[in-house]
This record gives C-alpha cells, sequence and structure tokens, in this order.
C-alpha cells in the first residue's frame, strides 16, 4: 500500500457516521435528500436507526427484477466538488440488507462511506468531474461479508509451515503414511515434521505405531484440521517426555493403549499443548506474513471484516497490531485473545494491548474453549465419542475468569459443541452481568452446536449472540454417523438456526476457516440454506434458513456481534463503504450453484481491493 493510500484510509476511518453526513450536506436535508430517500422523506431517511438486535426473519416483498442493460449514458451536471460522489456503481441489482432488505438499481460513494443508494438516474445526478463510474453489468451488489469467525493468520500457517495431508492427494492411513515419509526423506535427520490433514478411510486419528515407520528420525506431529486433535510418533513424544506417567491435563486426554502406553493421540488443546510446547513455532515476522499473505485470499472471497475469534499467544495478537500500524490492513479485523489455561487470565488482564486503531483492526475481546470437537463434546447424557463429561475449564475457575474478563468492558466468545457446555456458558455469562450489570455486554457463543430449549430461551433474555457455521453439517459422512455419535434426538437440535432467529437470539453466521475445507461466505450461505450431510441427507431440514436470512446473519447479524451495526453490515447512507459485488445473483441462483458464485470485486472503505 502507498503512502497516499495510507493516508487517504487514515483521513477515511477518521471520519464519524455523523460527521461524514455533515460534511457531505446531507443532515441537513442537502442537495437530493429527499430524491435518494428511497421513497422516504429526507428525515425519515437520514434518521438512526434504533434497533436493538437483528430481525429475526425477513421475507422480502416481491420487487421488480433490475434489468441488466447499462444505465443510460447521462452527461453530468454542474456539480460542487463536495457534493460529487468519489464513486458511483450503477446498472446492478444493490441488495442493501436494510430493515425492509429494499434492492435498488446503484450506490454512490463520498470519503469511503455510503452517500446514497437509489435507482441509476439518482446516484448519476451525483457524478462530479473526478467521479469514478463502475457500470455493474446487471451484477448484485451486497454488504461486504462479515466472517465472525475465523483464524486468518493459521490459514498463512498452512501455506508452507505445515504440510498439507489432503484429500485428494491423501485419502487413506497409506496415503498418509507414503506423503510423510517422502517430506521425511527430504529433511535432516532431527528436523521435526508438522501437518495437517483432514481424514483418513479407516475412520480413525493416525497413533504413533502409524507414524513411526515411516519416519522413525524425524519428531512428528500432525494435526486435524480441524484443530482440537493431534497425532505424534514416539520420537516427539520422547523428545516432550509424555510416558505412561504423564497425567491427563484437566480437559485433556492423552490416549493409551491397554498398557497404559500414550498412543500418541491427544485430545483437546491442554492435552496438545504437553506436546507442542516442544514443537518449532513460528515468529512473529513469520505470523505478520502469514497475515498478509490471508488478507488477499479473503478479500477476494467478499469479505470486508474478519474476526480472528482464537488468537492464542500474547505476540500473536500484537503481530495483527504490527500490520495495522504498518499501514497494510487490506481489510478491517477483529482479535480476540484465547485463553486455555488459568494463567492465560493474568496474561489477558496485564499483558495484552487493548489497541483501538484507526477502524481496520482493533482487540475486541476474549475467547474460551469450553469442549473440543464432536469426539470430545460436553454433554450432559452420554455420547459414543471419546469423552461427553470433560470441560475443558474446572467450572468455578471457568466462571471466575469469564467475570474478571466481564469487567474489563469487552466482549467473551466461548466455543461449545455440547449442551452442557452452552449451559455452563450462560451460567457464567449470568453471574458475571448480575455481579456487574454493565449495558449490552454482547457475549458470544460460538459454534453452539447442540443445545437445549431452555438454551435457546436463556440466549435471548441475557442477549447472547449465537456465532454458527451450519456448513460443518457436511463434515458428517451420514445421518446415521451423526445418530450413531449423539443419538436421534440430539441429532435433530444440531445448530437449531430457525429456532434462534424465530425466539429473537440474534445469529451470526461465518466460516471457521481454516479449519474446514470451505473458505467463502458462498459455502456458508449454501450451508445454512441446505443443512446437508456428506451423504447429501439433510440434517434438520426445519432448521434451514433463506437465503435471505442467511446474508443478512453473515452481514447485518455479523457486524452486531462486533458491537457495529451502526457502521456495517448493510448498504445505508452513513454506513462504512464496504461493499462485495457478486458474478452472479446469490437471491436467485440456484442452491448447487450458490456456493461456487465467484467474486467480481471487493470494496472497502470505497476501495477496490479486489476485482476480477
Amino acid at each position: 500500500m502507498s503512502k497516499e493510500e495510507v493516508d487517504r484510509r487514515e483521513a477515511t476511518s477518521s471520519l464519524t457516521r455523523r460527521e461524514f453526513l455533515m460534511r457531505t450536506g446531507l443532515a441537513a436535508g442537502g442537495l437530493l435528500s429527499s430524491s435518494l430517500a428511497c421513497g422516504r422523506t429526507a428525515q425519515e431517511a437520514l434518521q438512526p436507526t434504533a434497533t436493538p438486535r437483528p430481525a429475526a426473519t425477513v421475507t422480502p416483498s416481491p420487487l421488480p427484477p433490475v434489468s441488466p442493460s447499462p444505465p443510460p449514458s447521462v452527461t453530468p451536471a454542474p456539480l460542487a466538488p463536495e457534493l460529487a460522489a468519489d464513486t458511483v456503481l450503477v446498472g446492478g441489482k444493490v441488495i442493501t440488507v436494510d430493515g425492509a432488505d429494499t434492492i435498488v438499481q446503484a450506490v454512490a460513494i463520498k470519503d469511503g462511506f455510503i452517500q446514497a443508494v437509489g435507482g441509476n438516474g439518482e446516484i448519476q445526478a451525483l457524478v462530479g468531474e473526478k467521479t469514478r463510474v463502475i457500470d455493474l453489468g446487471g451484477k448484485a451488489v451486497t454488504p461486504g461479508l462479515i466472517d465472525p469467525h475465523n483464524h486468518l493468520q493459521v490459514l498463512g500457517q498452512l501455506r508452507d509451515f505445515y504440510v498439507p495431508l489432503l484429500p485428494p492427494e491423501v485419502k487413506t492411513m497409506d496415503d498418509l503414511r507414503q506423503r510423510l515419509a517422502e517430506v521425511s526423506a527430504q529433511r535432516p535427520e532431527g528436523e521435526w515434521v508438522q501437518g495437517y490433514f483432514l481424514f483418513v478411510a479407516e475412520g480413525r486419528l493416525p497413533n504413533r505405531h502409524d507414524l513411526d515407520p515411516v519416519s522413525p528420525n524425524h519428531p512428528v506431529w500432525i494435526v486435524q484440521q480441524g484443530g482440537h486433535y493431534g497425532s505424534a510418533n514416539s520420537l516427539a513424544l520422547q523428545i516432550a517426555g509424555i510416558t505412561a506417567d504423564t497425567p491427563d491435563p484437566v480437559g485433556g486426554v492423552i490416549e493409551r493403549d491397554g498398557r497404559g502406553e500414550p498412543t500418541g493421540v491427544f485430545y483437546n488443546h491442554r492435552a496438545m499443548d504437553l506436546l507442542r510446547r516442544v514443537a518449532p513455532r513460528q515468529t512473529a515476522e513469520m505470523v505478520c506474513d502469514n497475515i498478509l499473505y490471508a488478507l488477499p485470499i479473503f478479500a477476494a472471497s467478499g469479505v470486508t471484516t474478519f474476526h480472528d475469534n482464537n488468537v492464542r499467544g500474547v505476540d500473536t495478537v500484537g503481530s495483527y497490531f504490527d500490520v495495522d500500524r504498518q499501514g497494510q490492513m487490506l481489510i478491517r479485523g477483529r482479535a480476540y485473545y484465547t485463553l486455555e489455561w488459568p494463567g492465560d487470565v493474568e496474561r489477558a488482564l496485564k499483558e495484552i494491548e487493548y489497541y483501538e486503531g484507526d477502524g481496520f483492526m482493533r482487540f475486541a475481546g476474549f475467547k474460551f474453549l469450553l469442549d473440543g470437537q464432536a469426539l470430545m463434546a460436553y454433554c450432559h447424557e452420554p455420547h459414543s465419542g471419546v469423552r461427553w463429561d470433560t470441560p475443558t475449564w474446572e467450572p468455578q475457575s471457568f466462571k471466575d475468569a469469564v467475570r474478571a474478563l466481564h469487567d474489563t468492558g469487552l466482549q467473551i466468545c466461548v466455543h461449545c459443541v455440547g449442551d452442557a457446555a452452552v449451559d455452563l456458558t450462560l451460567d457464567a455469562y449470568e453471574e458475571a452481568m448480575n455481579a456487574n450489570p454493565r449495558p449490552d455486554p454482547r457475549h458470544r457463543i460460538e459454534h453452539c452446536v447442540i443445545s437445549t430449549p431452555q438454551a435457546t430461551q436463556r440466549m435471548k433474555d441475557l442477549g447472547v449472540v449465537v456465532s454458527t457455521q451450519p456448513q460443518f453439517l457436511r463434515m458428517f459422512p451420514s445421518v446415521a454417523r451423526a445418530v450413531e455419535l449423539f443419538g436421534e434426538e440430539r441429532v435433530q437440535r444440531i445448530m437449531v438456526a430457525r429456532e434462534w432467529l424465530e425466539t429473537g437470539v440474534p445469529v451470526a453466521l461465518g466460516s471457521d476457516a481454516p479449519t474446514t475445507p470451505w473458505l467463502t461466505p458462498q459455502v456458508t450461505l449454501a450451508g445454512a440454506v441446505a443443512r446437508i450431510a456428506f451423504s447429501n441427507e439433510q440434517i434438520g431440514p426445519e432448521q434451514r434458513l433463506t437465503v435471505q436470512e442467511a446474508l443478512r446473519a453473515h452481514t447485518q447479524g455479523s457486524a452486531y456481534a462486533g458491537h457495529e451495526e451502526q457502521i456495517k453490515g448493510s448498504i445505508e447512507v452513513g454506513k462504512l463503504a464496504d461493499l462485495a459485488v457478486w458474478g452472479e445473483d446469490p437471491y436467485t441462483a440456484p442452491l448447487q450453484r450458490l456456493w461456487q458464485i465467484p467474486m467480481a470485486m471487493t470494496i472497502v472503505s470505497g476501495r477496490i481491493v479486489y476485482q476480477v
């Protein structure tokens, strides 16, 4: 990014919405204010909308189709430079995701904010001598997608720090062993081999007996892509000092054979940390490079704001801020510091920089993981996984930590797969909020895979946001396998998105990239609409969302999840000009096409950050 672009970004981000409206004359009913109000009066159009929560459901009113033909050529009338738009997008289908799901043809941008929305003629009246005019050619425009749960810098790690052991090259245990043998042969003896895998056809995790024959002289550590299971060979176990006498840490499991010896398989982060503490780690410079690598990938997917919802290490959090200070944040970001151990509470309170930045990057709060993936889901009743009754934190320690972090005034997010994890989280939130009833903390539950009807009502009553990823259902091989793990009754309550919306629970949709093979918002939307397992069977079809509801949850709902619904998440006058231009219309595309629609352009603060 050039110095001029950095200066422009800083100038743009320093404007508030009110200052923007005053500068352009719109707050005082300036030029064209009434005609650009989309059928409302100027006063109605420019009044901030007080919306305590995103609408539960929205059924768009029937609208006439937008003509894909290019707008008529218009010679702009003389217009004062301070009133002329910097950029206009005309001749398209602008899906505003406002309260009425209004659809218009065009949008004007000035000083990084939405200046006006309306018909082609109305917007072209704002074209001045220096205005950039973008003919959409009938393409759809939505608010920039907000991904409220991902691990952006980890995507960069997967580039070359970890060896990929993924389909189609790796489908079986033999494939995995062969690839590890190839990598080990290219490295000096004693050098670590670290990798990641999705699954193998045998349906189990690799153990040291699988890994030792192909890499006896290299310590090996490979992690399942979801991030909560890991496998080590015997040399890595030896270096870490992990033996039959090593106890399981609280909330973690070291798998053991019939003789009590470690098999090399670890479940949950606290157990995995016993091995990871001796494995090579990335430097701060490498983390910054990871961030810079991943930003354009997210931008190309139409994402204009990301929440890295699991940032481990004070230095890693700081790397995001370093990238921002250098003016290199291509899109906007929010970082949440992860607490895995009781000692992390002290670091969260005393060592983390509560960075504000200039609007592109800031520190947003804290993250706990109260259980792991499905095999370690903390539930009220048994399931057929590895452990069903093991939270990763001792309950009272967890509640004490939540209380301390609630008092900082920042947001707390908790990873919950099982229904007992959800209930313990709600207990902790409720106790902290009763002890310190600060306004609108908007704490979050991440994933919320299994929950009870009573928990849904408690979420609404406490104002808790659910940040979820229905595309995860695709990871179940079949409905039968899901039922085998959790039972029929609980399978029907997996990610009950429609129940949440209809009850009034705020819902945000995200990718959780790169913990699954899917990064893009298109897949997230399709997952919410389809709810299908890998077998293409539907899981809980009554919980499906419409594409309009899913898009709202991925834009306005995700803005709400970050306390930012007043400045982003919809295309409305005075909000940030963060936009996604779709190659095809997501509202009319067939479901089998929705997940793979390409983005044509991504705009952040009025600046094109991606273009085909």
